[in-house]
């Protein structure tokens, strides 16, 4: 395919995805679609990807992100993201997002078919009747109002099928360690493991695969549960022992099972599950509706746009998670409170020793782990080594870098405020800003001194004497060499050691010789490059 210079992003999308996704992707980027691709295939397609999209089929593994070095993020288009090696990316500054909301209510109601299809039998009862049967005795089932119902997990999913249940008039129970009891939903109690396990007359699980969830259904687990209790797994292979289970089955230990997901997929044709009569089995169908598909397709289009145009990762794995409908409010904040700190570290000479964040308002305050680190990546932005969102922290941490974000009052005269304070050389320095409505980032104070400036691609700082004909005389200079001010800020100096200051917006960057020359006139000390284009690779 050739390259569309119009379009500077390049995706690869190696799984499927809806075609009202890939029209969204293809109005901004470059989009190679590819299904079924071997492992070479997809090594041999990386370099020069920006971003890559799979599905549950495409395993990226470290070797897929070693192969990938213009890769800023990998979107799992659905929940799961153990065929990601989210660790490997994170060490890269590869952002990791998945669209865990997109397909819970259809997998919520996949787990709900298999409880009802389990309790009255009714996969079997069709298997029987196509083969000429009527075995009305054989297949008496059992009622679910009044039942328990046992839930592993209360994710989004969980929580779903949770509101299901008791719809269906059981008495829901649920195990949920990361959950205070405080925060469960309505009517639903919480409980140990080993007591729902005890209680239950159905279990459902939701949970991810993780190294404490793997095999969390093992013989163990399955001789506390009742002999007529039955179990739904819709979440991830490997959360439940399969040979396990067909001892359960097959001893009578529990009365049935539903199994959407298994630790080989596709399922082999020999397994041992294949030949269990009171276990339904279906292809991972979960997130499997039209419905679903299509808005998995959208909403991953949507999010990987927005992290290629924006850097605001939406959804983000491995970054603190902004949810969609969030994004649209979190994203200028985030731009902005990086360019203040990025001001900063341009602006001031010195080793960053640490960074404090101040918010004030309730907008800001409630974004306060995404502001954080967006105020660490403006920081840290003209390091040698590539920070991102996702490796902000990491890269403080390993440079000694304290960092804080705490809710303060700012400045009175607005309702929402950020100030970031960064001590380079133990001296520290601050900048203030907010967004005012059309005019949007706007920096009102560099080293407490009044500035109202609004941020653009390239600018230059300079520090002067508040003497006259200086302006004038950066403007020549500047004009000489074809270079546009497209606007100007001048502030008296307060606390940066300097009478005044002026933020210049240019229309290109400048060059060493050209600071060189500014530095030369009568009355200025100093000027600064400041480049507060996004931070690529």
């Amino acid at each position: 395919m050739e390259s569309d210079d119009s379009k500077p992003w390049r995706v690869l999308v190696a799984d499927d995805l809806t075609p009202d996704g890939l029209e969204i992707l293809r109005d901004k980027a470059e989009v190679r679609v590819f299904k079924g691709m071997t492992p070479d295939q997809l090594l041999a397609e990386l370099p020069g990807t920006h971003a890559l999209i799979v599905r549950s089929a495409t395993t990226v593994s470290r070797e897929v992100l070693e192969a990938a070095p213009d890769l800023l993020v990998v979107g799992r288009a659905g929940i799961g993201v153990d065929n990601v090696d989210v660790e490997a990316a994170t060490e890269r500054g590869i952002a990791v997002m998945n669209t865990p909301e997109s397909g819970a209510t259809t997998t919520a109601e996949h787990a709900i078919a298999l409880l009802c299809s389990l309790a009255r039998n009714i996969p079997f009862a069709s298997e029987s009747m196509h083969a000429g049967k009527w075995e009305k005795s054989k297949l008496t089932g059992v009622e679910l109002t009044g039942k328990t119902f046992g839930i592993v997990g209360l994710g989004r999913i969980g929580s779903i099928v949770a509101a299901r249940g008791q719809g269906l008039a059981m008495r829901v129970i649920a195990y949920d360690p990361h959950l205070p009891k405080d925060r469960a939903p309505e009517g639903v109690t919480l409980v140990p493991f080993e007591r729902l396990l005890a209680e239950s007359d159905f279990v459902s699980i939701h949970v991810p695969l993780l190294d404490a969830t793997h095999h969390l259904f093992d013989a163990r687990a399955f001789a506390q549960m009742k002999s007529t209790a039955r179990l739904v797994d819709c979440a991830r292979g490997g959360i439940v022992d399969e040979t396990a289970l067909c001892e359960a089955l097959e001893n009578g230990t529990i009365a049935g099972a539903a199994l959407d997901v298994f630790e080989v997929e596709p399922l082999p044709v020999d397994s041992p599950l294949r030949k269990q009569e009171r276990l339904l089995l279906t292809p991972h169908l979960g997130a499997s509706t039209k419905e679903a598909s299509r808005k998995i397709g959208v909403d991953m289009a949507k999010q990987i746009v927005n992290c290629l145009e924006f850097g605001t990762v939406i959804n983000g794995v491995n970054v603190p998670r902004i949810p969609p409908d969030q994004a649209e409010e979190v994203a200028p904040w985030l731009d902005l409170v990086t360019c203040l700190a990025a001001l900063l570290t341009q602006a001031f000479p010195g080793q960053l020793e640490s960074l404090r964040l101040d918010l004030q308002g309730e907008r800001v305050q409630r974004h306060q782990e995404s502001l954080g680190v967006a105020a660490l990546v403006g920081a840290l932005r003209g390091s040698r080594q590539t920070v991102t969102a996702v490796n902000a922290r990491t890269a403080a941490t390993r440079s000694g870098i304290a960092h804080e974000t705490q809710r303060i009052q700012v400045d009175g005269a607005f309702v929402d405020v950020v100030r970031v304070t960064c001590v380079l050389d133990g001296r520290a320095r601050c900048a203030t800003g907010t967004l005012l409505g059309r005019r949007g980032l706007t920096i009102l104070e560099l080293e407490n001194a009044s500035l109202d400036a609004h941020p653009s691609p390239d600018m230059i700082l300079t520090f002067h004497d508040d003497s006259p004909g200086v302006i004038g005389r950066i403007g020549s200079i500047l004009g000489e060499r074809g270079i546009n001010i497209s606007s100007m800020q001048v502030a008296l100096g307060g606390d940066s050691g300097a009478a005044a200051m002026a933020l210049l917006a240019v229309d290109s960057p400048l060059d060493a010789e050209a600071v060189t020359d500014l530095e030369k006139i009568d009355h200025v000390h100093r000027v600064a490059r400041i480049d507060f284009r996004r931070g690529g690779r």
